[in-house]
């Protein structure tokens, strides 16, 4: 910005003149955008329906038209997967730049646009380091115990993720930028506790909005599995198509982790190393383990329970995500785990890697 500011009046009156027109322009470049592709604008987030399309022209495309507020838009092209770029309609002039690298694809030139763009930078940032240490563990012949460094770093990134979701929702709660975070972030991402919060931040024509109002009803059934809640029962097959209580599960041990995951899912087969040895460690010292499987096929869920070496009660309804304890607990993302003592009282949730580890090691000294 130090660079315009020689402008920086001009631009102030500018600012001006945008605030009192209804009118904005969309100036959209980049290497994704071919000559004579047809996209299509929709503010239709569930099904896609185009609400404009556009041609592209020899250098991208623009478009101009009214607002009358502030809404969330999608500019996507059906045959090219890295052309799918969320931004905000206002006043003003709205730059995108469209890259075949969906990671550097930037948005700007109007507010809440700009605070997109830096929300996006961050958490880019955050998914390549990510992504860089994920490469290193699953690319190198690593030990147990470097293992464990490297997915401790990966869980202080998650942690820094999240916080930086939360800050600019609680940053943003006035806007709609804040209510399209809480409308888009899972819980993975924004705690339920934490969702209502800010919820009760926005102001109350964005609450009365009917997306809202499911959210709202989605938090309350989420309140009956808080922490400090006893879990209810429910009965499952097992691996041998045995119907187990899990209930009676629970009571065998001391501490029990619900563990969701699935043989596809990558990050789950990286870390259960980890849950086998927090098992071998804490079991005779009353630890339960209860992995609930997200798969649907039950020869691909076999083969990985043994090549796993996962000895612990395992479930499945074979639902995928459809699972019946995967949405009692509102389970979006795996692996994910839930923490009750003896009497099925959560004590904790989502916890993973050395997190889940120095909880039970806590809890079983």
């Amino acid at each position: 910005m130090r660079k315009l500011a020689f402008i920086g009046l001009v631009a102030a009156s500018m600012t001006v003149a945008a605030c009192q027109s209804k009118s904005y322009k969309i100036e959209a470049t980049g290497d994704a955008l071919q000559e004579g592709d047809t996209l299509y604008l929709t503010t239709d987030l569930v099904n896609g329906t185009p609400c404009d399309t556009i041609v592209v022209g020899k250098n991208g495309f623009e478009l101009k038209a009214n607002a009358d507020s502030t809404y969330l838009c999608v500019v996507y092209n059906p045959k090219k997967q890295s052309v799918n770029f969320p931004f905000f309609v206002e006043p003003g002039t709205i730059k995108l730049n469209i890259s075949e690298n969906m990671g550097q694809s930037k948005v700007s030139g109007t507010p809440t646009n700009e605070k997109l763009q830096v929300l996006r930078d961050s958490t880019n940032n955050i998914g390549m380091q990510i992504n860089r240490i994920a490469s290193y563990v699953y690319g190198n012949n690593l030990t147990e115990s470097e293992q464990r460094q490297q997915m401790a770093a990966i869980n202080r990134l998650n942690e820094r993720f999240k916080q930086c979701v939360v800050e600019c929702a609680e940053h943003n709660t006035g806007n709609e930028l804040g209510y399209f975070i809480l409308t888009s972030y899972p819980d993975e991402i924004i705690s339920p506790e934490q969702r209502v919060a800010l919820i009760n931040k926005l102001p109350k024509a964005m609450q009365a909005r009917p997306t809202m109002k499911a959210i709202l009803k989605k938090l309350q059934e989420q309140s009956k599995v808080a922490l400090g809640k006893t879990i209810e029962d429910f009965t499952m097959n097992d691996i041998n198509g045995k119907p187990v209580s899990v209930m009676a599960e629970i009571k065998k041990n001391k501490l029990t982790v619900i563990d969701f995951w699935a043989s596809w899912c990558g990050p789950c087969r990286a870390e259960m190393p980890t849950v086998v040895k927090m098992y071998d460690a804490y079991h005779a010292k009353g630890l339960g383990i209860i992995g609930i499987s997200l798969d649907e096929n039950h020869a691909s869920w076999q083969s990985a329970v043994k090549s796993l070496g996962m000895k612990w009660t395992q479930l499945s309804d074979l639902k995928g995500w459809g699972n019946q304890a995967a949405r009692m607990f509102s389970v979006e993302a795996i692996p994910y785990t839930v923490v009750v003592d003896e009497n099925g009282t959560i004590l904790e949730k989502g916890l993973r890697g050395e997190a889940l580890a120095e909880l039970v090691a806590s809890k079983l000294k």
